[in-house]
């Protein structure tokens, strides 16, 4: 597919179309393996999930659509890789401030859009691949042991509170 628009389409959609199946198989997330891939709860970490595998999904089910698996995934892992984190900071930075879902579901949907189209503008190297496939080790290795501070909490737990004195 030459037209870079009509791509970005597809991926997009695709990848917002795949966030979405995720969020509704919230349920699910007590299934270990399919907890990798979903939020288990609200916490930043965990919602960052939505945008780092429904975009790597994206890619993977569209490559047909420019040069191929190895091209399309080389050029879109530095929008890949740095998509995730900035959104799990700014899903960190706002948490505080305890603003309604709709606000959550925005910064996702524009997070997912300019990760999406920014990924025809880069260049396949080795240390992008490093760094996407070290992110996504960390998101199965925190999804069986989550850390129990901060971001990778779920801030509407009693474990995000402030300790209650004696």
């Amino acid at each position: 597919m030459k037209d870079h628009f009509n791509r970005f389409a597809v991926r997009y959609l695709t990848a917002l179309l795949l966030g979405l199946l995720a969020l509704l198989l919230h349920a699910w997330a007590d299934n270990p393996l399919l907890g990798i891939f979903m939020p288990r709860c609200s916490s930043p970490w965990e919602l960052s999930k939505l945008a780092y595998w429904p975009m790597l999904a994206a890619l993977l089910l569209t490559s047909h659509l420019t040069d191929g698996l190895r091209a399309t995934v080389g050029k879109a892992l530095p929008s890949l890789t740095l998509t995730a984190p900035l959104l799990f900071l700014m899903y960190w930075l706002i948490s505080g401030l305890e603003p309604a879902w709709g606000v959550y579901l925005l910064l996702w949907i524009a997070a997912a859009a300019i990760g999406t189209a920014l990924s025809d503008r880069g260049k396949a190297g080795s240390v992008w691949l490093v760094l996407a496939v070290a992110l996504g080790a960390i998101y199965v290795i925190f999804s069986f042991l989550p850390p129990t501070f901060g971001p990778f909490l779920d801030p509407h737990s009693a474990a995000a509170m402030a300790t209650i004195p004696c």
